[in-house]
């Protein structure tokens, strides 16, 4: 063998240990989740499949548009690129409102200018799973505790209430609390239970709870693995009167 054939055998080596990434990933229904890939080469064509379709692709991506000829019909107008360009190699997908069905085993190949042929980039696992769900019954007058716990890499955490649109219960990042969009009814009343979100713990305190404090409050982290809101829990909340009133 000479000298340049071993030098090509271990530069192909190489690529494919480096082309065999795999990583696995847990999103919630409902939720924006991207798929990460990055290759290494000038693109000339992009696929992203899943194991159980078949034929039919999640997306393909080829002369600066999109083919949908063959295109799994689930995925119409749900997936996107992150960077259409590809800037830097970034072929990154985005799922747009995922649900329990998309679960499954996603690949990344390319076609790439020097190879001429698929190349198989990544493999990412994605796991779709419903927030943990709990009713809880508080008196009024009481300080109650909603729980929730993610997992760690936690940026932001963000208590909000069906009811209140737009409004928070509750926004923390960055080791300070944001109260410019915090609903009013709420100023002073609440704070996590773990300000340092030791093991994940973002659960909330809400204190001195009215009848007004009835609702469904909802969980969410934005997490640096994922870059993106996921909801952890959702909690219903039903505050009485104490007993003789």
């Amino acid at each position: 063998m000479s000298a340049v054939t071993a030098s090509l055998c271990s530069a192909l080596v190489f690529v494919v240990f480096v082309s065999a990434d795999q990583k696995n990933i847990t999103a919630v229904p409902g939720q924006d989740v991207t798929l990460p890939c990055r290759a290494l080469n000038k693109i000339i064509v992009l696929k992203w499949s899943r194991a159980d379709l078949g034929d039919e692709y999640v997306l393909l991506y080829r002369n600066g548009r999109f083919d949908p000829d063959e295109q799994h019909p689930s995925f119409m107008n749900r997936v996107d690129l992150q960077d259409r360009q590809m800037k830097d190699g970034d072929v990154s997908l985005i799922l747009k409102d995922v649900t329990i069905n998309d679960a499954g085993t996603y690949r990344c190949r390319a076609v790439m200018q020097e190879i001429f042929s698929w190349w198989l980039i990544r493999t990412i696992y994605l796991h779709v799973v419903a927030p943990e769900q709990k009713n809880i019954t508080a008196q009024s007058g009481q300080d109650v505790t909603l729980p929730c716990r993610a997992p760690n890499n936690i940026r932001v955490a963000r208590w909000s209430r069906a009811d209140l649109e737009y409004k928070n219960v509750l926004l923390y990042g960055d080791n300070q609390f944001f109260p410019a969009n915090q609903h009013p009814s709420f100023k002073n009343r609440v704070d996590l239970q773990e300000r340092q979100k030791k093991d994940g713990d973002v659960s909330l305190i809400l204190k001195d709870v009215t009848i007004n404090d009835t609702g469904t409050y909802e969980c969410r982290v934005y997490m640096e693995q994922i870059l993106s809101w996921k909801i952890i829990s959702i909690i219903s909340l039903s505050v009485v009167d104490p007993p003789g009133e």
